[in-house]
């Protein structure tokens, strides 16, 4: 069975919209080392559809070197109810989301990679879907914004952190897995 990984770049208030603005002045050697690593670990992405539009708009204009290389090749699945067909190498989820992803779950192979995406990650996460989130959590406060997670849960969503560590340039990266209600 495959590991589904929530990772996404946040900000200390839980903001995750447009980390173009805010995170690239925190991205040193260290912290590509953790991204790549991460991405190697994956045989697919799973991508909202505004998450899908902005990384392959950028993804496709850069120098190749091997992560943007990696990032054009694997395998993408895009969670749309407007999208009918998408390119960069990616297909749209047809049906139900959670029905899609916890077949994809039951087949072989690597890691499935929830890049950002807010509102898949919402329904990930209530159907259970979720089994790691890899925070990137980065020294800025914006007060506003897009959140990783809805500011009303049905219910506290208890976590146990696995790993934490600073990188250099004062990200912490947070490895954290969802606790099992009995």
């Amino acid at each position: 069975m495959r590991k589904l990984i929530e990772s996404t770049h946040v900000t200390l208030g839980g903001e995750i919209g447009s980390p173009q603005d805010w995170a690239f002045p925190y991205l040193d050697d260290e912290h590509m080392r953790y991204a790549t690593a991460l991405l190697a670990e994956a045989d697919s992405l799973l991508l909202g559809r505004r998450t899908y539009e902005g990384l392959s708009a950028g993804y496709t204009a850069m120098a190749l070197d091997p992560f943007v290389d990696r990032m054009n090749s694997i395998p993408k699945y895009v969670a749309s109810r407007t999208l009918t067909e998408a390119t960069w190498n990616a297909t749209v989820i047809p049906g139900d989301v959670a029905d899609f992803v916890a077949e994809l779950k039951d087949q072989p192979g690597g890691n499935l990679l929830v890049e950002g995406s807010a509102q898949l990650v919402h329904t990930l996460a209530q159907h259970g879907l979720v089994d790691e989130y890899r925070l990137m959590v980065f020294p800025v406060i914006l007060g506003q914004g897009k959140r990783l997670f809805p500011d009303t849960m049905p219910e506290p969503a208890k976590l146990t952190v696995a790993d934490s560590r600073t990188v250099g340039s004062g990200v912490i990266l947070l490895r954290l897995h969802p606790q099992v209600t009995a």
